[in-house]
């Protein structure tokens, strides 16, 4: 007589009598001003006054990864300009540079992701040359490498952006200004 139940049901036993080996995770820990993680993750649609229409936008969210303070905005665009005037802007909010940014593969940041040796994108690597960073970009499909900013990320879209409906993304960004400072960064509340 076959076996007349489905695969998902072996799998389900098979998994019963054997527990898959727990994944291990190494927690990074940084000095103060050692290292910051930047990042873009969407929000959905904001309106532009300037275009006078509903937009794609995004959020940028820089992590100083020893304390967790952010430096968030909310954008339209990820080209170099507004790349490079977002971290600027991150570094006057926190008063100074950390020794290393970390970012992904994103093209503002990398001309060409190679596991060993990426290519920096040209104005990025001047601004680093300007302001004395390194920049550390993750090998490429390893969002995890830079979990600190991904759990920022997640944590304003699921903490400052959901269920809002602001009137545009002038006045987000005011209330976006407010909620990192109040909400987002204070232990109570639960820093991402």
């Amino acid at each position: 007589m076959a076996f007349t139940g489905s695969y998902s049901s072996v799998r389900r036993y098979v998994h019963r009598l054997r527990p898959p080996e727990p994944r291990v995770v190494v927690r990074v820990q940084t000095a103060p001003g050692e290292e910051a993680q930047v990042d873009f993750g969407p929000v959905g649609l904001l309106y532009d006054p300037a275009k006078d229409r509903l937009r794609p936008a995004f959020a940028f969210v820089a992590t100083l990864s020893y304390s967790r303070h952010q430096y968030a905005e909310l954008v339209f665009d990820q080209k170099v300009p507004t790349w490079i005037g977002l971290h600027r802007r991150a570094f006057e909010s926190w008063g100074g540079v950390p020794r290393r940014i970390v970012p992904d593969n994103l093209k503002a940041a990398v001309a060409e992701a190679l596991v060993y040796d990426p290519v920096l994108g040209e104005a990025y690597r001047r601004m680093a040359q300007h302001y004395g960073f390194v920049i550390s970009p993750t090998k490429p499909y390893t969002a995890r490498h830079k979990g600190k900013v991904e759990n920022g990320v997640h944590y304003l879209q699921r903490n400052f952006i959901a269920g809002q409906d602001f009137a545009n993304i002038v006045v987000a960004n005011q209330h976006l200004r407010i909620w990192v400072r109040e909400t987002a960064g204070t232990r109570e509340h639960g820093t991402p």
